[in-house]
C-alpha cells in the first residue's frame, strides 16, 4: 500500500463537501503532530478523485 491509497483532508470546507455533500465516509480523523491541524483520512478511489475535481472547479468560481 502507498500514500496514494489515502487522501488526507485538512480543510473543514472540503471535508463538509465530501462528507455531507457527496456522502463519503472517512476512515479516521486526527491531529497533525507538527501543525496540530485536524485532518480526516479518506480511502482513495476514482469516485473521490472525481469529487475532488468537482470541488476544485466550484472553488475557482
Amino acid at each position: 500500500m502507498n500514500n496514494n491509497d489515502y487522501f488526507y483532508c485538512y480543510s473543514p470546507n472540503l471535508f463538509s463537501y465530501l462528507k455531507h455533500g457527496k456522502g463519503f465516509s472517512y476512515i479516521c480523523s486526527g491531529l497533525n503532530e507538527v501543525s496540530l491541524r485536524r485532518f480526516w483520512q479518506f480511502k482513495g478511489t476514482t469516485a473521490l478523485n472525481k469529487a475532488l475535481e468537482e470541488y476544485r472547479d466550484i472553488s475557482r468560481r
